[in-house]
């Protein structure tokens, strides 16, 4: 390869620019090139200044004449939402599909427009079958109970989404994990979901339900969750009432109160003078836990005794002497006759029954037959057990207590209570507003860290089956 000299040019050839490399400039090409490039940065700086600036205002008009129009396919979203979860039924509430879907429909209306209210992005969902059985009528304590925490979650502006068992909350939760809150469900199926590996979290599923997130609906005391008490939800107080097995119980509670005030309520004296019997079964009179054997139930004053009951034993129908049995009564009627009742007396069973919350608050004082208590302390309520403990610490014109099998110490209740009437009255723990507090503390607070503390400790024991976090 040949390799040409740089020619020799002078500052005529050579121009304004270095086209040759190598070449040499003389000392007048130097000054005027570094008087050039003096001048040229600043100009530069100028114009991109100016280019920049109007971009600004550009984007921003264009951001703020945006930002008051909302997109122009969001009736087209809108419309495709309601096809993936279209609402047949409009007009029917206790169908938990069509819930679902009005839910939904809620939902992603809100989120495409921008108009979510406060707490509407949070879904919790409702797996215990006791919610959708609520809606669909169904009227036993747990129902009860669970009507109760639905209003208020709704009340409080969550996203409630039915998902009965375990395939179906598997199912729905993987649709929106990040958007599930809390998953309330029965303490057995709690058990089976962390059992199964389709259902739970793990690390070939990642879209399985943490089990930090799940809380178990439970009736009665005792742990009902595979994380233990602290995800046990309880309908009564049961952290200060069974302290034995209950200590760490997530007390939850419930609240009758918006069904109740939609009752009339019924001055004292114009009500008739009639006693309810807390009873809806035949069979209670004659059970291991009828809190008034060898006494009689016509009353020694006038007072009419009235109760709605079934017979579901395999003989006659024997109604002790002394009661109107209206048989079995239906949600409406039951409310009917115990708003204008005088007085409730409890037999013994059902226990922890919601009936004596409804007839409190319809101005209903209430009779608690007392089962057990502290021989050598008969006035220790801490060792009271009664047919309704969750009403223990409750003082007359009220509630009154009193020991089993004391006809004379019941008569004289009952006659104590027809002759004070009294108001309306919520047990202050059992008001709405009362289980919304504890519904957020419930849905909003941190349960992850204290699972990490159990994972950990589970790991450094070998004690109890670990989980993905």
């Amino acid at each position: 390869m040949k390799w040409w000299p740089a020619a020799t040019l002078t500052d005529a050839d050579h121009g304004e620019y270095e086209l040759i490399p190598g070449s040499e400039l003389s000392p007048g090409q130097r000054r005027r090139r570094a008087q050039r490039w003096r001048i040229r940065p600043a100009y530069v700086l100028i114009v991109s200044a100016c280019l920049l600036c109007s971009s600004i205002a550009l984007f921003t008009v264009d951001f703020l004449r945006l930002r008051g129009q909302k997109p122009s396919n969001d009736k087209g979203w809108l419309n495709f939402f309601k096809q993936l979860w279209p609402v047949g039924l409009p007009d029917v509430t206790d169908n938990w599909q069509n819930e679902n879907n009005k839910a939904m429909n809620a939902l992603m209306s809100c989120m495409v427009e921008r108009t979510c209210k406060e707490n509407q992005t949070s879904i919790i969902l409702l797996s215990s079958e006791h919610f959708s059985h609520s809606i669909a009528g169904h009227v036993s304590g747990e129902d009860i109970w669970a009507i109760s925490v639905l209003i208020a979650l709704q009340e409080m502006g969550y996203t409630t989404i039915y998902a009965p068992k375990n395939d179906e909350l598997a199912r729905t939760y993987r649709r929106f994990p990040d958007l599930v809150k809390a998953v309330i469900l029965e303490g057995a199926d709690s058990r089976r979901c962390f059992d199964d590996a389709k259902c739970i979290k793990t690390p070939g599923h990642p879209l399985g339900v943490p089990v930090w997130k799940m809380f178990s609906f439970h009736f009665w005391t005792g742990a009902e969750h595979p994380l233990g008490n602290r995800w046990t939800l309880s309908p009564e107080n049961y952290p200060i009432l069974a302290p034995g097995n209950s200590k760490e119980n997530f007390y939850l509670g419930y609240s009758i109160e918006r069904t109740c005030v939609k009752k009339p309520f019924i001055l004292g004296d114009e009500r008739p003078v009639q006693a309810y019997i807390l009873a809806k079964q035949l069979s209670y009179f004659t059970d291991k836990n009828y809190m008034w054997k060898g006494v009689s139930l016509v009353p020694p004053f006038p007072l009419d005794l009235v109760a709605g009951m079934r017979n579901d034993t395999k003989g006659p129908s024997t109604i002790p002497d002394g009661i109107n049995n209206l048989g079995r009564l239906n949600q409406r009627n039951f409310y009917e006759q115990l708003s204008k009742s005088r007085v409730l007396i409890g037999i013994g069973s059902p226990r922890l029954s919601p009936s004596p919350y409804d007839a409190l608050c319809m101005g209903v004082p209430f009779i608690n037959p007392i089962f057990n208590w502290n021989k050598d302390d008969p006035q220790d309520r801490n060792r009271w057990d009664t047919q309704h403990d969750g009403l223990k610490f409750q003082d007359p014109p009220y509630v009154y207590h009193v020991r089993r099998d004391d006809g004379e110490g019941l008569w004289a209740a009952v006659k104590e209570a027809v002759d004070h009437p009294i108001p309306r009255y919520i047990v202050p723990d059992m008001s709405m507003d009362a289980l919304k507090y504890r519904l957020g503390i419930l849905v909003e607070g941190d349960w992850k860290t204290p699972a990490e503390e159990i994972l950990r400790e589970r790991k450094a024991t070998g004690k109890g089956k670990t989980f993905e976090l």
